[in-house]
């Protein structure tokens, strides 16, 4: 029986702490990175820019030490556990990430979203500027275009009638796009 390589990522953010100034997070270099936290890889994953009205944290998300890096303040939020082939982006993949969060998404604002073949559905949580430098807000409603969705995959926008809750206690499931935004799946 072979052992399977077991690797966990851990993941910082700086929500709460500061608005990440382009200018401290563009001198923040991957060699730094790893070399500060001692780890084998490092993934710059951001910038990204949050699209829920409210986020309330719990449990180890709520209490995750806040540490200083690359002159950014930045507080652990989330560990997943990761193989090999996680490693690589695979754009519509589901990947679990251990947390305790609950995004609220307020009635009448608009949610973007995407759509699997087996009604599965997730909600943006966050558009990112990692692959597009230039994805603001005002592009999102307009981001399917863009998308090369698997086939039977769509991508929707909605305005709820009430608050749209999501919660994860203790995981939560999320997939990414090949713009590497990222959308939680609805519980």
């Amino acid at each position: 029986m072979r052992e399977r390589l077991h690797l966990t990522a851990t993941v910082y953010n700086t929500l709460g702490l500061n608005d990440c100034p382009p200018s401290v997070w563009d001198a923040i270099t991957e060699a730094a990175m790893k070399q500060r936290f001692d780890a084998l890889t490092v993934i710059l994953n951001g910038p990204r820019h949050f699209l829920m009205d409210s986020i309330t944290a719990g449990g180890a998300t709520k209490a995750g030490k806040t540490i200083e890096a690359g002159g950014l303040q930045l507080t652990e939020r989330a560990s997943i556990d990761v193989g090999l082939m996680d490693l690589m982006h695979r754009p519509y993949r589901e990947l679990t990430i251990d947390r305790d969060t609950i995004y609220r998404f307020k009635a009448g604002n608009p949610v973007f979203m995407l759509e699997a073949p087996d009604g599965s559905r997730y909600a943006m949580q966050a558009y990112s500027q990692i692959v597009d430098k230039a994805l603001g807000y005002a592009g999102l409603s307009a981001l399917g275009n863009r998308l090369k969705l698997p086939s039977g995959w769509r991508y929707t926008k909605l305005s709820p009638e009430t608050d749209l809750v999501l919660g994860a206690k203790g995981t939560a499931t999320v997939v990414q796009d090949e713009l590497e935004n990222t959308y939680q799946k609805l519980d």
